[in-house]
């Protein structure tokens, strides 16, 4: 599954805000951004795994976190709220995403409440407003996953296995559109030292596995992009 997977209702963010409160039983701080080129400041780790997602979808052109406070109102209450990010896909369609604990959302009921929020959000030019619970954000392999592809981006790489790859990826993309990872270890003749090289190249979005919910392991099919 895809982080483009859409939620239907929404929970409810606090007022307007500054980023990094350092608020008692909160944990805050920076994490570098490839898809932005900065960094990127967050005020939960249920934040910063959701970070992790959307710097490993190869579908996300970028993000920002806490963008313009949106107006909206349940029909009894107005409401300014300042959600946790928007997301800008390369299809350049746009959308906010807040990120809620799911006892929060469940004890609130803030997914009925933020269903008025999304008629806001649509008339201000969004394509979605979506929310994230550490049951979407941390199942597993995706979050795994996309820890690996965003890891693999500040580990040395060496230009030999870089051509090595290539080279692997020219030869069985004559017969085929993809291959598992083991296969382009075993044309590459480098052996486990491919499997990084392998993953930066998921990362770049020069390899696309075919299933996002299966671990990068050596079973894993990969498409080839441009294909």
């Amino acid at each position: 599954m895809s982080v483009q997977a859409r939620a239907k209702h929404m929970g409810r963010s606090d007022a307007t805000r500054k980023v990094v409160t350092y608020r008692s039983g909160h944990f805050t701080g920076f994490v570098p951004s490839r898809k932005n080129g900065d960094m990127v400041q967050y005020e939960s780790i249920l934040e910063r795994d959701y970070i992790q997602l959307i710097e490993s979808d190869p579908g996300v052109l970028k993000y920002s976190e806490q963008p313009n406070a949106l107006r909206w109102s349940d029909g009894e209450r107005s409401y300014k709220t300042t959600f946790d990010f928007v997301v800008t896909r390369r299809n350049k369609t746009r959308y906010l995403v807040e990120v809620k604990p799911l006892a929060k959302v469940i004890e609130h009921r803030l997914d009925e409440l933020y269903g008025y929020a999304r008629a806001a959000a649509t008339a201000r030019g969004y394509v979605d407003l979506e929310l994230w619970t550490e049951r979407e954000i941390r199942a597993m392999p995706r979050l795994g996953n996309a820890e690996l592809i965003v890891s693999s981006e500040t580990g040395f790489s060496e230009r030999a296995f870089k051509l090595a790859l290539n080279d692997a990826v020219t030869s069985i993309r004559r017969h085929s559109d993809r291959a598992s990872i083991r296969e382009l270890r075993v044309a590459s003749n480098l052996g486990q030292a491919a499997y990084w090289q392998i993953i930066r190249m998921i990362a770049r979005g020069q390899l696309i596995p075919v299933d996002a919910t299966v671990p990068l392991d050596d079973r894993a099919i990969l498409r080839f992009a441009g294909g």
